[in-house]
Order: C-alpha cells, then sequence, then structure tokens
C-alpha cells in the first residue's frame, strides 16, 4: 500500500485501534482521517455507517476483520503460520471481543463523559465481576509464552486494545500475573504507544494501579 492509504478513524473505538496497530506492525505510511471530520467522504464509502474504514487506492474495506486479513495475507506475520496455530489464535481473539470486549464496553459506556452521579453503578459492578471472569482463560491459554502470536499480531493487538481502554477507564487490573506481564511488555512496544488513544496513555503515564 503507498502514502495514499486513508483510514477513518474514531481515536477511542477499539476496532479502529486494532487497525491502527496493525498498519503500523506493518510499517504501511497511512493518514488517519477522523471520520466526523469526513462526515460526508466517509458516509460514501461505508454502507453500515461505521469506522474503520480503510482506502487503499481502489480498494475500499469497512470492517475491521476484513482489514486485519487484508494487512495479514499482503504483509504476513499477524497470524501464526500453521493452520493450527491460526485457528487457535483466532478462537483466543473471538473470545477476547466477547467475553473481553462486553464488560469493557459496559465500564466505559457508563463513564465516558459522564459525572459520576450519572454513572450506574450496578452495571459498573456487573462489568467488573464479568471482566474478572474473563481472565483465567487467556491466562492459561497464555501460558509460558511471551505473546499470543509470536513477537505479537492480531491477538494481541484486539486484546490490547480491550486492556487499553480498560485501563483507561478504572477497571480493576486483572488478577492474573502473566496477564499482566504481557500487557506491560504491549504498553513498552511501538506499536502500542504510536497508536494509542490520548486517554489510555495519560493513564498509562501514570501507571495502573496494581
Amino acid at each position: 500500500m503507498s502514502p495514499q492509504t486513508l483510514l477513518y478513524d474514531k481515536e477511542e473505538c477499539p476496532f479502529c485501534w486494532r487497525v491502527r496497530m496493525a498498519l503500523h506492525h506493518c510499517k504501511v505510511e497511512y493518514q488517519r482521517l477522523a471520520y466526523d471530520e469526513y462526515e460526508e467522504e466517509w458516509g460514501r464509502l461505508t454502507p453500515s455507517g461505521t469506522v474503520p474504514v480503510l482506502k487503499a487506492g481502489e480498494l475500499v474495506l469497512h470492517d475491521s476483520s476484513v482489514m486485519l486479513e487484508y494487512l495479514d495475507e499482503r504483509y504476513s506475520g499477524l497470524w501464526p503460520g500453521s493452520p493450527e496455530q491460526r485457528a487457535e489464535a483466532r478462537s483466543i481473539a473471538l473470545y477476547a471481543d466477547s467475553a473481553v470486549g462486553r464488560p469493557v464496553r459496559d465500564l466505559v459506556f457508563q463513564r465516558r463523559n459522564k459525572p459520576p452521579a450519572e454513572w450506574d453503578e450496578e452495571v459498573i459492578a456487573n462489568a467488573m465481576g464479568d471482566w474478572h471472569q474473563a481472565m483465567p482463560y487467556l491466562e492459561q491459554r497464555l501460558a509460558e509464552q511471551s505473546h499470543f502470536v509470536s513477537s505479537g499480531g492480531i491477538t494481541d493487538f484486539i486484546l490490547a486494545t480491550r486492556f487499553g481502554l480498560a485501563m483507561a477507564y478504572d477497571m480493576p487490573s486483572p488478577r492474573a500475573p502473566g496477564l499482566m506481564a504481557w500487557f506491560d511488555r504491549m504498553t513498552e512496544s511501538a506499536v502500542f504507544t504510536k497508536t494509542a488513544p490520548r486517554i489510555v496513555m495519560v493513564k498509562l503515564d501514570r501507571g495502573w494501579l496494581r
């Protein structure tokens, strides 16, 4: 892809963020465009009215999972090499989007741009409970590996965006030392720091409570 690659983007959207991480990992030069500043142009490109939208020359993609698969096929290295390893990595990624993504979304939607008096504490408590329940499986699947995909790939990007937003909105740290060590490695990587939303980097600089 050329420097003419465009990403219509929303900064805190985890689906946009994972695509930014993949583009950075693949060393693709691209221009980020805030979707609401290019609403007419963006709207013509997405039949579903969603972000992200990736435009590379004449190619237009409007689903993050398709973008990630395209980048892997074009540049390789975002999924593991063998069919068995890829299947396992994809299964963990799907789990991350459901079992981890839902409680993080619920927490963020309660706390983002709202005063504490308007928070639904029952929703927040349930989100935190579901978050902790999701961790043992991930801790087990990580085992003694440094990353879910060797040196970091799509599964790691999907989970790192969820963990980053959880951190930004004060989700309790997971009771999973292996996962915390993995997340520390992710936050030290350029693929994370160069693509993360501002609110995540501010929280990271202050330190996530252990």
